[in-house]
């Protein structure tokens, strides 16, 4: 765990979270304390919804030290430098508000810190199973290794380099010389800057043995639009930096392009209408074998949930990386993309 005297700063961007933003400052004061202590800084999106109500009641109420900084931008790159530049912490510990963190989250990643070396390290995301059967659903579809790196999730006895992590844990002299979070990009923020740190010769290094609880979307719609926005903002990273693309990142635009394709041009000929029916109708069983499979594990009633999630994703992100391209060439800009954290 090395000497252990290290101050953190945990940063909390958020926007609009009435739900699960007292469950969040909860848990982050319920975190052991690393010699010199830690802080929470909560960078707010200028939310309209009751959470900045909900911050200022806990403030007066229990935590004092709550400190509160706002986000005019609304978005989550600008929060995070915010909070980089207002932290007084060695090392920077993002936390986002939807998870829920182990106690010894903060003294865990620190020791990973100094025992490896890197730059960044991290845990792995493990879904909540939800209460409604979509949650359900949603939350069993991301343990499929289809589903955009479920796998990951379900590693066990894993201690190695990776890409990219959760959250992270940094030290702030690092983000600073590495040039902070690019604020252009409005999703893949994390992406993006574990890329500059590999870049420059750093490490990221990933841990099974730490556990964060995920909460998943809790409708269909809010997964796809996530994942829509996910892809849409994948262009900006790969156009940022090409070494970083890999096929899985094109993979699910290819899909979805080859659906319009072959839906356009098959009542030209009997043919091309085969092949759509193929097409499509190949796609449908392998995901419905698949997530047969995953639901199997809790039951198959899931079943149809766990399908319908993992289509969504496919879709959702293909659809958005395919949208950002079109934009690009026709040099429009869609406000709801380039605005919206959420």
């Amino acid at each position: 765990m090395g000497d252990g005297k290290k101050k953190v700063s945990v940063l909390i961007p958020c926007r609009n979270e009435f739900q699960f933003i007292e469950r969040c400052i909860k848990n982050a004061y319920n975190f052991y304390a690393p010699q010199g202590g830690f802080e929470v800084i909560v960078i707010d999106g200028m939310s309209d919804d009751g959470t900045r109500d909900i911050l200022f009641r806990m403030r007066e109420q229990n935590y004092s030290n709550l400190i509160m900084i706002d986000n005019p931008l609304r978005i989550v790159p600008h929060a995070m430098n915010l909070g980089i530049r207002n932290a007084s912490g060695e090392f920077i510990v993002r936390i986002d508000v939807r998870c829920i963190h182990p106690k010894s989250y903060l003294i865990d990643l620190i020791g990973l810190s100094e025992k490896t070396k890197a730059d960044n390290v991290g845990g792995v995301l493990s879904p909540m199973e939800g209460n409604t059967y979509t949650e359900k659903g949603i939350a069993l579809a991301y343990k499929s290794p289809i589903a955009m790196g479920g796998a990951l999730r379900e590693r066990k006895a894993f201690v190695g380099e990776t890409d990219t992590v959760y959250g992270g844990c940094f030290k702030r002299e690092r983000l600073i010389e590495v040039g902070l979070y690019d604020e252009e990009m409005v999703r893949n923020q994390d992406d993006e800057l574990s890329f500059r740190i590999r870049e420059r010769g750093g490490k990221i290094v990933q841990s099974s043995e730490i556990k964060i609880q995920y909460q998943p979307r809790k409708y269909f719609r809010q997964l796809f639009k996530q994942f829509l926005q996910y892809g849409y903002w994948k262009v900006a990273v790969i156009k940022k930096h090409p070494e970083q693309a890999s096929l899985r990142h094109f993979l699910p635009s290819i899909l979805i392009f080859g659906f319009i394709i072959l839906g356009l041009f098959s009542p030209l000929h009997p043919y091309i209408f085969g092949g759509f029916i193929v097409y499509v109708g190949g796609y449908i069983i392998a995901i419905g074998l698949e997530s047969l499979r995953v639901a199997l594990k809790s039951g198959v009633q899931f079943w149809p949930g766990v399908w319908a999630a993992i289509c969504l994703i496919h879709i959702g992100f293909g659809v958005g990386f395919l949208l950002n391209i079109i934009c690009r060439i026709f040099g429009i800009k869609i406000k709801w993309f380039e605005t919206l954290s959420r």
